[in-house]
């Protein structure tokens, strides 16, 4: 087995420190969209309508469908599942 040359090293390990801030800015962008969601869910069953809308999730999948194929569906709903309020955070 090679071994990989420090500077190569060095450069993984700034690549994977940039792929965690990354990762920090798609969480947070998740609770902003939670937060927005509890709102508009608020809003709807104020007024008395449903919690979700489903013609609304299917707006919301399809651009992830379209970028990303089957995987990005699976994006998507996750992303919805996380947004409704109803997945139980792990501990």
């Amino acid at each position: 087995m090679a071994h990989a040359e420090p500077a190569a090293l060095t450069d993984v390990a700034a690549l994977r420190a940039d792929l965690n801030l990354v990762d920090a800015e798609i969480r947070t962008l998740l609770e902003r969209r939670r937060a927005l969601s509890r709102e508009v869910q608020r809003a709807r069953l104020s007024c008395g309508g449903t919690r979700t809308d489903l013609a609304r999730e299917m707006h919301v999948i399809a651009p992830y469908t379209e970028a990303y194929g089957r995987q990005g569906t699976a994006i998507a709903m996750a992303v919805l599942e996380i947004c409704r309020g109803t997945s139980v955070p792990a501990p």
